[in-house]
C-alpha cells in the first residue's frame, strides 16, 4: 500500500526535529560531567588525563547547590554551583597498600612526604622513630606518599621496596618540587579513603626526626586533651611569612600567582598534627580550591581557612635549623623539642641511639654508618 506523500511543511518540520535531536546529543557529549576533566598546570607534564578511580570522600557526590553542607565528620564545607571540581585530583594509584590500616586498631597514622629516590631516608625512618617497635608501642602506622619519576630503574626499586614493606603510596603525577601540592592532596586522599578509624593524623617529611616518646607524652598531656579530638590542627605556625619575589630563588612567587606580600597564617610543612575529621574535610574542600604549588600554605593556610580552622601552636617543639639540630637535641634534657630537621642521615641514627634505640641499636648503627 502506498503512503500519502508528505507536504513541504511536514518535511520541513521533520527535518528541523531531526536536526534538533542531533544538536542535543552533541551538546550532551560535550558537557557530560562524567567525562574526564582536570586542572591543567604548566608544572605538570607527566600526568595522564584520567577519571578518578574512587568517589569523593566517603562517597559524597559532586557539589550542585549554593548553600554550605556538613560532612560526615561534622565540618562545614562550602558548596558551589560548579558540577566539575576546579582541582579534581584525578590521578591513578600506581602503588596502594589498601589494607595498611585495616582492622589494626590504630590511634595514629603518619603519612610522610618522600621522593622515589630517597631510599636511605625511608629506611632510616623505618629503623628508628618509625620502626615496628614504635608501631606496636603507640598503635600507629607510617606510610610514604610519592609520585612517579621517569627513571625505570628507580621505579623498579620502589616497586621492590613496596613489595617488602607495603608502606608506600604512589600516584601517577610527576614527583617534582612544583607538584608538592599534588603530593599533599594525595596524602589527604589516601587517609580519608583507607585509614578512617584513627584518631590523629600526623604529616611529616622524610628529612624530619620525631622524638616519638616525647610526642606521645605530649599527646597525652592535659593541654592536648582539652583541645579534643575534632577540629584540631597543631603545628609550628608561621605569622607574616614574606612572599619571595627574588626570581633566582626556588621559592620565587610572581605577583600574578600571589598578589599579597605576606602570607596569612599557616603551618610549617615539616610536621603538623590533625584530627581525622580535618583531613577528610580538607580533602573534600580541595576539589573546590584552585591548585597553588606552595603545598604547606595550600593545605594549612587556604584549606584550613576555608573550613574555619584555628591553628594550635606548638612552635617551641620544633628545631628546623638542620645545622644545629643534633646539638640542640643533645642539650634538650627536658625533651621540649620533638621535631628536628636533619640533613645527615647519620644524625637520625645518632638521635635514635641517644633515645635508647632498639635492642640491636649498636649493631644496626655500626652497620648503617659503615655504608653511608
Amino acid at each position: 500500500m502506498m503512503l500519502p506523500r508528505l507536504s513541504y511543511l511536514s518535511r520541513l518540520a521533520a527535518a528541523l526535529l531531526i536536526a534538533g535531536v542531533c544538536l542535543v546529543c552533541l551538546n550532551m557529549t560535550l558537557v557530560d560531567p562524567s567525562l574526564p576533566y582536570r586542572h591543567v598546570s604548566h608544572v605538570t607534564t607527566y600526568v595522564r588525563t584520567t577519571t578518578r578511580d574512587d568517589a569523593r570522600v566517603n562517597g559524597s557526590s559532586e557539589n550542585t547547590g549554593n548553600s554550605d553542607h556538613v560532612t560526615r565528620t561534622g565540618i562545614t564545607v562550602a558548596q558551589t554551583n560548579k558540577t566539575r571540581p576546579v582541582n579534581p585530583h584525578d590521578f591513578k594509584y600506581v602503588i596502594n597498600p589498601t589494607t595498611l590500616c585495616y582492622r589494626k586498631n590504630l590511634t595514629y597514622i603518619i603519612y610522610i612526604h618522600s621522593a622515589p629516590l630517597n631510599f636511605k631516608k625511608r629506611q632510616a625512618i623505618r629503623q628508628t622513630w618509625g620502626s615496628s617497635h614504635i608501631h606496636k608501642q603507640y598503635r600507629l602506622k607510617i606510610v610514604f606518599i610519592m609520585g612517579v619519576v621517569g627513571n625505570s630503574s628507580t621505579m623498579q626499586k620502589v616497586g621492590a621496596e613496596s613489595a617488602r614493606y607495603a608502606d608506600i603510596v604512589m600516584e601517577d603525577f610527576e614527583d617534582s618540587y612544583r607538584n608538592l601540592t599534588y603530593k599533599a592532596i594525595a596524602g589527604l586522599r589516601w587517609v580519608s579513603t583507607y585509614c578512617t578509624d584513627v584518631t590523629y593524623v600526623i604529616k611529616s617529611d622524610d628529612d624530619i626526626f620525631i622524638d616519638m616518646h616525647a610526642l606521645m607524652a605530649e599527646m597525652q598531656s592535659q593541654k592536648v586533651r582539652e583541645y579534643g579530638t575534632t577540629r584540631l590542627i597543631m603545628c609550628n605556625q608561621w605569622l607574616r611569612m614574606k612572599v619571595i619575589r627574588d626570581k633566582n630563588s626556588k621559592w620565587y612567587i610572581a605577583k600574578s600567582e600571589f598578589h599579597e606580600d605576606y602570607f596569612p597564617p599557616y603551618c610549617s610543612g615539616s610536621v603538623f598534627i590533625m584530627s581525622l575529621d580535618v583531613v577528610c574535610a580538607m580533602y573534600e574542600e580541595s576539589f573546590n580550591t584552585e591548585f597553588f604549588w606552595v603545598d604547606d600554605y595550600y593545605i594549612t593556610g587556604i584549606l584550613a581557612q576555608k573550613i574555619n580552622l584555628q591553628h594550635r601552636r606548638l612552635n617551641d617543639n620544633y628545631m628546623l635549623n638542620a645545622k644545629v639540630a643534633f646539638q640542640k637535641f643533645q642539650s634538650d634534657k627536658d625533651h621540649i623539642l620533638k621535631f628536628f630537621h636533619v640533613h645527615k642521615i647519620t644524625d637520625t641514627y645518632r638521635m635514635w641511639e641517644t633515645l635508647g634505640g632498639s635492642p640491636y641499636r649498636s649493631i644496626m648503627l655500626h652497620n648503617v654508618l659503615q655504608r653511608l
